[in-house]
């Protein structure tokens, strides 16, 4: 069968048990919150820390805090790793007055939503630095990976900003990608379309073309990974990724190999895709 007309009902072997279709949206990202706030409070019980890899985009943070604050907790012991962050022409980080700023995203749809007493300690919100971005892949080795990172995938099939190295001039053999570590990259052109086509209405001057992103070594070491599909394009890109052949041509494809996955889409993303000549008017993503 061709793995694009592929019915997630009729999943198969592991895929049965990994993956499950919400409604929509709203109900992915209150399970997700779920998720995080039971994960949180094991450790708490415990006195640990929860180390989290946090996307910008799959997610809205703002269905954590309502969790949080439904069962009255605090994130005093949660440390939060981003993905990555754009980087303006000098390889700094944009402002956070720019308005594709992820620490602004951050700060504006979780941390500055809790009270001050409530939110993680500032040491622990970290972002991958491009002055020092091996100190990311320190911490990450130190405490055996993250517990869990949720992601989702862009159109080149990438996670955080690893597109597919044929498309970066970066190693392209398998080995090479996996290994690949947090680092500055230029992002590539169909990445930036597609960000201009969802994100800005079109306005590619806006769009940095540079990032520091956590690399597939990194994200790989999580001890648990979540994947996330809400929107219509995602219906190919999740069979490409999980159904195809692991390449280093779609890097979502690596994520067929972790140990403990899990997959959750809207029945928007679960929709076999459809082929349209003339384009979607965009109603109803």
């Amino acid at each position: 069968m061709n793995i694009y007309e592929q019915e997630v009902d009729d999943l198969s072997g592991n895929w049965k048990n990994r993956v499950a279709v919400v409604k929509n949206a709203e109900e992915l990202n209150r399970k997700i919150a779920v998720e995080f706030c039971d994960l949180l409070a094991k450790k708490q019980t415990s006195g640990e820390i929860l180390t989290v890899i946090c996307p910008v985009g799959p997610l809205d943070y703002r269905y954590f805090v309502a969790e949080l604050r439904k069962r009255n907790m605090h994130c005093r012991n949660l440390r939060t790793i981003n993905m990555d962050e754009y980087l303006d022409d000098k390889d700094r980080n944009i402002p956070e007055s720019h308005p594709l700023s992820f620490r602004k995203f951050m700060n504006e749809t979780f941390f500055n939503l809790l009270p001050e007493s409530d939110r993680p300690l500032p040491e622990n919100i970290i972002f991958p630095d491009p002055e020092t971005p091996e100190k990311v892949t320190e911490l990450i080795d130190s405490i055996g990976g993250a517990d869990i990172c949720w992601a989702g995938f862009g159109i080149t099939g990438h996670v955080a900003f690893n597109d597919p190295p044929q498309m970066t001039g970066e190693a392209e053999d398998l080995e090479s990608f996996r290994d690949c570590k947090t680092r500055k990259v230029t992002i590539c052109p169909m990445a930036t379309a597609q960000m201009a086509m969802g994100g800005t209405n079109g306005n590619l001057e806006i769009l940095p073309t540079r990032a520091i992103t956590l690399g597939m070594y990194e994200l790989l070491k999580s001890k648990k990974f979540h994947l996330i599909f809400m929107r219509n394009w995602h219906a190919g890109l999740w069979r490409r990724a999980l159904l195809g052949p692991v390449s280093s041509k779609f890097p979502g494809s690596l994520l067929q190999n972790h140990p403990n996955l899990a997959v959750t889409m809207t029945e928007l993303a679960a929709t076999p895709p459809l082929i349209n000549t003339a384009q979607a008017n965009g109603e109803g993503e």
